[in-house]
């Protein structure tokens, strides 16, 4: 359609230029009024460069130059500006367009309408937050009030008259009970808020309120351990014709350490709820964490990135929040994020910018003249210990969150907000691989890294689905008989090219990506076709594979070895699963659901690597565990080291007490076998025995010593 014909219709109010060849810019719509405050055109409605009154858009040809120069399709936009004369205010945008068929545009919009629907929308927003921050307030003030009243009139003998009638005329539901949950005063907003009836008080509601959002049985004495109140948002539905979300404050008011009333505050805020969403949206704000969303960060960024303003960009990752919400809820998971970017806006204050960009990614921009006297790597210490410390949810739980942060500064690492945004991306997944809490700069160096560990992750995604990797088994022997008892399987990798990838790279990288979950389903597959050969060449020893600590907390893997076993119509006797203990530290009670699952399958339970991480006599007793593996590291010097020989020692011992069969992995040497024989150690791995070999070669070795 004619762009004249949509000016007068009002559909749009905006100048169009084409460019030629030779970058001469002719204006298509040289009557619109507002242009000439905005560009000089000559008597053939040529733009004249050297004469542009708008030095916003003057500097934006340069930018837009690169674009026409091009041979791929691309928009650029310059923002939104403002010009201003004696006579008007003009609010406008410039996109400078290199098209599919190769035709060049510039086009310069007037964009007050949407300006003032912008400005119309932030309002809104800053009155709908205003409205729930007032709400707040009030519930902190009655909750001061009540609090101090309280402790002065312990039984409520001397709460006088006048004090009564004010809490039963509030606009705010108020129920209060005693330490007993006995029902001691409410008022009409409560009854009206909780759907009070004469055979349902408020004090049976409130239970109710609690019960409907699955609140544990140790919420309320958390609250009283800690002496604090719980603040927050609920929604609730107790009945089909009946939903509404309150602003819930529940008080504890103690005498000393002696509990005397609990205190209930109720808002209705379902008007706040129903139009905050489509109004914090469009003004830029996250719905869920009330900061700025990804399009207003984005936008934040380019016009710094404009402005040629100095600064840093930093994304900020929750480590395993996946695994958060399915551990504790997604409500809990909402009220996480919620308190993450309370945590990093108080930080933060009015020196910098923060955003939420992803589900659990968060980004904060910081321009470099208000670090004052700080380092920035003193600042990211201080961040990363104030956004991990313990957090307090409704379910009772008290996670400790791990964060990564990948930085990136302009103008130093990209001169383009699009290139910074990827620095900072390759920095943050290269802390990543560096483990929970870490912070890294991006730099050529990572830059190359990062490349390569991409590169090899293609590579190793490839390997798995195209069946590349292969499964070769050790033995572990019994060592007062010599006889191979069971075997470990363990995956390499040798690229179609002939090279060979250690698992110490690839096994890790796995790990680090989403690849594990694949890669853990091929070794369970594998390991049951190799479970098929052994009982195929009548060798009826068990079979051991490892399980990272990704794949305990994937709610899949249950189902994976239970198929694998039923599709090969095996016994789950036939297999043994190995964790390492640093499994146990960070998901104990996963870890605990699994290993109870899997031992009632038949299923063996070993501690890989015991020694070198977390170890702790709780888990060993109260899990259900068969088997200890002594790490190699301290049997690799075992002939010499006092200091190893004591620990091994200790180990054996406990674990003789505690009924549990000990491996001892890298025997490499005749004195180390000794040694361990003559501790009553009963099984041996290493290469003293035998070297990781192919399923048909193990298969002889084993026949043999049978």
């Amino acid at each position: 359609m004619d762009i004249h014909l949509l000016n007068a219709l009002g559909i749009t109010n905006c100048a169009l230029f084409k460019c030629s060849a030779e970058e001469e810019l002719e204006c298509l719509t040289p009557e619109l009024p507002w242009l000439p405050h905005v560009v000089t055109l000559d008597e053939k409605n040529r733009l004249q460069k050297k004469h542009i009154p708008s030095i916003f858009l003057d500097d934006f040809f340069l930018d837009a130059g690169e674009v026409w120069k091009g041979d791929t399709s691309f928009t650029l936009s310059s923002g939104f500006w403002t010009e201003q004369n004696e006579k008007q205010v003009l609010r406008l945008e410039a996109l400078a367009i290199n098209s599919e068929s190769g035709s060049r545009y510039l086009v310069v919009k007037n964009i007050e309408e949407q300006f003032d629907e912008k400005r119309k929308t932030l309002q809104a927003a800053r009155e709908l937050l205003l409205s729930h921050h007032e709400i707040v307030g009030q519930h902190e003030y009655i909750r001061h009030k009540l609090n101090s009243v309280l402790r002065k009139n312990k039984r409520m003998q001397k709460l006088v008259p006048p004090i009564q009638q004010a809490i039963h005329n509030l606009e705010t539901g108020v129920v209060i009970l005693d330490d007993k949950g006995g029902l001691v005063l409410d008022n009409k907003a409560s009854h009206r808020l909780l759907l009070c009836s004469s055979t349902t008080p408020s004090s049976i509601r409130v239970g109710e309120l609690l019960k409907g959002i699955d609140a544990p049985a140790s919420f309320l004495p958390t609250l009283v351990k800690k002496k604090a109140p719980w603040q927050g948002e609920l929604y609730w539905q107790p009945v089909d014709e009946y939903k509404v979300w309150l602003q819930v404050t529940i008080h504890p008011v103690l005498q000393g350490d002696e509990l005397t009333h609990w205190v209930y505050l109720f808002t209705d805020i379902t008007h706040i709820h129903n139009k905050e969403e489509s109004v914090l949206t469009a003004s830029g704000m996250d719905s869920l964490t009330k900061v700025a969303n990804r399009n207003l960060f984005t936008d934040t960024v380019k016009r710094l990135v404009q402005e040629e303003t100095a600064f840093k960009l930093f994304i900020i990752d929750i480590c395993g929040f996946k695994r958060i919400n399915e551990a504790l809820s997604y409500q809990s998971g909402d009220e996480i994020l919620k308190s993450f970017a309370l945590r990093l806006q108080a930080f933060v204050g009015n020196s910098g910018f923060i955003a939420r960009i992803g589900s659990n990614e968060f980004a904060l921009v910081k321009r470099e003249d208000t670090f004052k006297n700080e380092s920035s790597e003193q600042y990211v210490k201080n961040l990363i210990q104030k956004l991990t410390q313990t957090y307090t949810v409704l379910n009772g739980s008290e996670p400790n969150l791990g964060v990564n942060i990948g930085e990136a500064n302009y103008p130093a690492h990209c001169s383009s907000s699009e290139g910074l945004l990827q620095c900072a991306d390759i920095a943050l997944q290269a802390s990543k691989y560096q483990g929970r809490n870490t912070a890294l700069t991006y730099s050529e160096e990572l830059h190359k890294q990062h490349f390569a560990i991409n590169e090899l992750e293609n590579q190793l995604r490839k390997a798995i689905d195209e069946n590349q990797l292969k499964l070769f088994l050790q033995p572990i022997v019994d060592l007062t008989t010599g006889k191979i008892v069971k075997c470990e399987a363990l995956a390499r990798w040798i690229t179609p090219e002939g090279k060979f990838i250690s698992p110490e790279v690839f096994i890790p990288l796995a790990e680090k990506s989403e690849l594990i979950f694949p890669f853990g389903e091929w070794l369970i597959n594998e390991a049951c076709n190799a479970i098929d050969a052994l009982k195929g060449a009548n060798l009826g020893i068990r079979l051991a594979i490892n399980i990272s600590g990704r794949q305990v907390s994937d709610l899949a893997l249950l189902n994976q070895i239970k198929n694998a076993l039923e599709d090969h119509q095996l016994p789950g006797s036939n297999l043994s699963i190995e964790l390492t203990e640093s499994v146990l530290v960070e998901s104990l009670d996963v870890v605990s659901v699994l290993l109870n699952e899997l031992r009632g399958m038949g299923i063996t339970v070993s501690i890989d690597d015991f020694g070198t991480g977390f170890s702790s006599l709780v888990y060993l007793k109260k899990l259900p565990i068969d088997e200890l593996k002594i790490d190699r590291s301290f049997v690799s010097e075992l002939e010499k080291n006092t200091d190893d020989q004591a620990i091994v020692q200790a180990i054996l011992g406990l674990a003789h007490n505690l009924n549990i069969k000990i491996i001892a992995e890298g025997i490499e040497t005749q004195q180390q076998q000794d040694f361990l024989q003559s501790h009553q150690c009963a099984y041996g791995q290493g290469y003293l025995y035998q070297r990781p070999v192919a399923i048909k070669e193990f298969i002889s070795l084993a026949q043999k010593l049978k």
